[in-house]
């Protein structure tokens, strides 16, 4: 039966894989307006039987829409707490693939890695390096592989119940028992900010001691409880199948982890994202269908009034001639005024020299040829009546034309030339 479209948008699902001992835990969740629903199922001696005895009988019951993540138990894992100079965490990754035996005792082809970054300012940063073998992680998906439910992101434990605690604040501790060990995650306001495995009860009372948490729980993966003495705070027990729900929940909504050890196809849209943008491309299409329907309607006026135009063609044909001899002769009537303001007559240069030249000064030549003047005459000083000159505005770039001699009486005789222009 094919899907209604965008019925993912409104109702987002997402499926969660763990391991309870030799079992794997399946748990589908999926969210109808605020409402959570969840199914769980079990596939019994998943990592004993071996992979081409595993069959997709689930699948052929429910189809697992929505991001699928698959936590791997804290304990099949490598974790190191590490401080470096603050940069980006993509160069940071990059960099560890060639120096990751720097850190852990494995390179980096034998094992899948990430980091999470735990907290950071402007000097340093500090982050969880997080890796698992190769083998054992490539043996788990090659038993999803036959049941078809080949998950889109690889988290651990830890950030599985990350999304069980969001709203809590405070410190709270989530305590995971496993076979011989147990796994002791420590979260401050639903951030993590310590994993370890701890051997026995005695060593995890002392944590609990070390670090009082305002709230603690556990979850069990094997038979049994949890019996410590003599510690700071009540244990409450959560579901055996918190683990697989808590990572059911990364493919509802976003929470404060990024961190995948392998991606296997490229991840979905967040579905809360998907649903804006869904809502601002149908106003975008919305508002821009009504000036659509409007360029119609203008389109079908335009074709009457073409067909009225090609009725009176003739008409349009003698007015657009008119116009162009109108603007024609409108740039011609221009160009003669640009012309004629520019234009200065022989006889304005000429009563513009005498009212400029002081009353001391004699002129015996004037010639003036299109644009430039020169006049030779004498005065008692001929370098004053330059700087005189150049502030007419009728005259610029004057200046001597020869050099300056004197006559019998004392006066300098001069030649001064430069050009015409009104400025």
């Amino acid at each position: 039966m094919s899907k209604i479209p965008f019925v993912g948008i409104f109702s987002p699902s997402g499926t969660g894989l763990s391991l309870h001992g030799n079992d794997l835990v399946i748990t589908y969740v999926s969210k109808q307006l605020i409402k959570l629903s969840s199914e769980t199922f079990i596939v019994k001696d998943f990592l004993i039987k071996d992979s081409q005895q595993l069959k997709p009988i689930l699948v052929q019951q429910k189809k697992f829409d929505g991001e699928i993540i698959l936590s791997i138990p804290r304990d099949l894992c490598i974790i190191r707490e590490i401080e470096f100079p603050y940069a980006n965490i993509r160069e940071l990754r990059e960099a560890l693939t060639y120096q990751l035996d720097s850190f852990i005792p494995f390179n980096n082809e034998d094992v899948y890695f990430d980091v999470h970054l735990l907290s950071h300012n402007r000097h340093n940063s500090k982050v969880l390096i997080v890796a698992v073998k190769k083998q054992v992680l490539d043996d788990i998906l090659l038993r999803l592989k036959a049941l078809e439910i080949m998950p889109s992101r690889v988290i651990i434990t830890p950030f599985a119940f990350v999304p069980l605690i969001v709203d809590k604040r405070g410190v709270v501790v989530i305590i995971n028992k496993n076979k011989k060990d147990y796994c002791y995650n420590l979260y401050d306001n639903s951030l993590l900010k310590l994993s370890s495995v701890v051997r026995n009860e005695d060593e995890l009372t002392k944590q609990l001691k070390s670090n009082a948490p305002d709230e603690a729980m556990y979850t069990n993966n094997n038979d049994g409880e949890i019996i410590l003495k003599d510690i700071p705070v009540q244990i409450n027990r959560m579901s055996e199948y918190s683990e697989s729900y808590g990572a059911a929940l990364y493919g509802i909504s976003g929470y404060p982890c990024n961190l995948s050890l392998i991606k296997l196809r490229r991840k979905q849209l967040n579905p809360q994202i998907s649903a804006m943008c869904f809502l601002i491309g149908f106003l975008i299409l919305f508002i821009f269908l009504i000036p659509y329907i409007q360029k119609i309607n203008n389109i079908a006026m335009l074709k009457t009034v073409d067909s009225g135009i090609k009725s009176i063609k003739k008409d349009i044909k003698a007015v657009e001639k008119t116009k162009e001899q109108m603007e024609l002769l409108e740039n011609t009537v221009a160009n003669v005024n640009k012309i004629s303001e520019k234009y200065i007559s022989r006889i304005d240069i000429i009563l513009e020299l005498a009212k400029t030249l002081p009353n001391d000064a004699w002129t015996k030549t004037i010639k003036i040829d299109d644009n430039l003047f020169e006049i030779e005459g004498d005065a008692v000083s001929s370098t004053n009546l330059i700087p005189i000159l150049e502030s007419s505005p009728f005259f610029s770039a004057v200046g001597l034309a020869s050099p300056v001699t004197k006559t019998q009486s004392g006066r300098e005789k001069f030649r001064i030339k430069g050009k015409v222009e009104r400025q």
